[in-house]
């Protein structure tokens, strides 16, 4: 019951949120000096990310990945799930505030997840499941929510647990 609540919040989660902003010292302000690999931008909602050599790109349709605010990277069984979407806060919530309502969400969800915040406005998630090794980055500003999700199989996951360390050092949003 549980694995299918946070495959559920996982979904629900990806079609809700979005939003980051690079004047925060997280992911979104790491210098990509030290980071190699292949970065990707996303004009329509203004970030960017390095991912390591070998990740192919699985949705090359431009409307889709204006529609989702990101792309679908696959490399020896791992798969990175990038999205970005609008957020229309209600009342006096804030990004700091809506961070804070993710991260418990993880905890209630995800038992035994390794959860640390980076900042106000985001945060890293590390679980597993049947499926294998989970890896959730999620930022918010500027009225908008990004989403990095990764899968990984377990046996891999020295290997991948870089690629998410990568993944939040070079992420930026202008």
């Amino acid at each position: 019951m549980k694995k299918s609540l946070l495959f559920l919040l996982t979904i629900v989660t990806v079609a809700m949120f979005a939003s980051c902003s690079g004047d925060k010292k997280s992911g979104s302000d790491a210098s990509e000096e030290n980071i190699e690999g292949v970065k990707y931008e996303n004009s329509d909602f203004g970030y960017s990310v390095v991912l390591p050599e070998g990740f192919e790109q699985q949705n090359n349709d431009a409307e889709m990945e204006k529609s989702r605010g990101g792309k679908l990277f696959l490399a020896d069984g791992c798969m990175i799930d990038m999205t970005a979407s609008e957020m229309n806060y209600i009342g006096d919530m804030t990004p700091e505030k809506s961070i804070d309502q993710s991260i418990e969400m993880a905890k209630a969800f995800s038992e035994g997840a390794d959860i640390k915040k980076i900042d106000d406005i985001s945060y890293v998630s590390k679980s597993q499941d049947d499926f294998g090794l989970r890896a959730h980055y999620e930022c918010q500003k500027n009225g908008k929510k990004y989403m990095v999700d990764v899968t990984y199989p377990a046996d891999k996951k020295e290997q991948f647990d870089k690629v998410v360390e990568t993944i939040v050092k070079s992420y930026k949003v202008k």
